[in-house]
Parts: structure tokens; C-alpha cells; sequence
């Protein structure tokens, strides 16, 4: 039987929305872990961005853009109403604002933090505090609600908390402290956490040509 296969890097926050989108919706897909520095050549000629995670659907139709791979496990679910759940009409406009804003402004402080020495002239400590003011903007919406956009998550979430987690990740390895205070911290413990997490964050081996078929989520 014909699987869709997702080619996938497992620290990769763009994979782990992803990931996580496909165990909610509970679709099964063959998995290809990737080495970012040995890129194997069937992905390369697959894939035109030559960066995680593609999808390949069973019609052989190529998904490079890890919202639109979210957005296509929403309309292959078998869950009842799951697209009206996580993308509520009501919020629609409002959900794609902050992914918007996360992938293109956040993510691009986040990079030259969490990386600083890859950038010329780089200023580490201006994108620390030009992120942070993500994080506390973030965290004003989550006073009052569960989720950032009220008591049930959304896509928003699904897209967001991988950086949220990404940026963590670098504050403590810097040593630095007060990065995340609630009521995000907790918003982002609440997906570390989560019994899923366990499956998302799997380690499966390196995917090569003659390798057996690998499968997420594993169980």
C-alpha cells in the first residue's frame, strides 16, 4: 500500500508543528528522518527549498511549506469538524496574523540569537530583546485565556510553541534566566508535557534508500 511520506528533521521546529498537526488529525505517514548536513539525493530531487519537512501525498503531490502540510492533515482527518475546531471562522484573520508574525519576525530575531556566529556583524543581545518582545506580547494574550486565542488551541499554537521551545533552548544554554515567565511557560509546558510528546520528539534512524520503512507516529 501506497503511504504519504514525510521527509522530516526531529529538532527542526517547522517538523514538529508538523509532526504534531499529523497526531492530532491521527494520520498515520511513512517518516524520513534526514541529516541537514548529509541531505540524501532522492529528497534533493524532490524537494525544490531542499529544507524539512516535504510531504509527498500517496497522488504524489509535493507539499514544501510546513502550514500547508498542516493545513492538508485538517482536510485529510477523519476527526468530525477538527478544521472548524483548530481554525475557528471567527478567528481565522486573527490565527494567520501570528503565525505570520512568528515565521517572519520572531523567527528571524530567534535565528540570530540562537545563532549569532553564523551572522556578520551580528548584534546577539539587540535580537534577544527584539524577541523577547514577541514573548511578552505572546504572554499579555495568555492572562486570561488557556490557549492564545481562548481555552482551546488553535493552529496558532500548534505553529508557534516549537519557537517558543527553540528560544528556551538557547536562553538555557547561554545560562541566561527569567526568560519565560507564566503564564507562557506554562502554555509551553502544558505541549512538553503532553502525553503526545513522547511520540512527536521520537528518534527515529537516519532514512537512507534501502532503509526499512519507518512509520509516525511509531505506535
Amino acid at each position: 500500500m501506497k503511504n504519504d511520506i514525510l521527509y522530516s528533521f526531529r529538532r527542526c521546529p517547522y517538523a514538529i508543528r508538523v509532526r504534531w498537526a499529523l497526531l492530532i488529525c491521527d494520520i498515520k505517514v511513512e517518516i524520513r528522518e534526514i541529516d541537514l548536513k548529509n541531505k540524501p539525493l532522492d529528497f534533493l530531487n524532490k524537494s525544490k527549498t531542499k529544507t524539512v519537512p516535504i510531504l509527498i501525498t500517496k497522488n504524489s503531490k509535493v507539499i514544501e511549506e510546513s502550514l500547508e502540510i498542516i493545513l492538508w492533515a485538517l482536510s485529510n482527518s477523519k476527526k468530525e469538524n477538527i478544521k472548524n475546531i483548530y481554525i475557528p471562522d471567527n478567528k481565522k484573520e486573527d490565527i494567520f496574523e501570528i503565525i505570520n508574525e512568528n515565521d517572519n519576525e520572531f523567527k528571524y530575531h530567534l535565528d540570530r540569537f540562537k545563532y549569532s556566529t553564523r551572522y556578520q556583524n551580528n548584534n546577539e543581545e539587540l535580537h534577544f530583546t527584539k524577541a523577547i518582545k514577541f514573548i511578552k506580547r505572546w504572554n499579555s494574550g495568555l492572562v486570561d485565556n488557556k490557549y492564545l486565542f481562548g481555552d482551546t488551541p488553535t493552529i496558532a499554537d500548534w505553529s508557534v510553541w516549537p519557537f517558543v521551545r527553540q528560544f528556551k533552548i538557547a536562553c538555557e544554554s547561554q545560562k541566561r534566566t527569567n526568560y519565560l515567565d507564566p503564564p507562557i511557560k506554562d502554555w509551553l509546558d502544558s505541549f512538553e508535557k503532553n502525553r503526545k510528546f513522547k511520540s512527536l520528539m521520537y528518534k527515529y534512524e537516519l532514512w537512507e534508500p534501502n532503509s526499512r520503512r519507518n512509520y509516525f507516529p511509531s505506535n
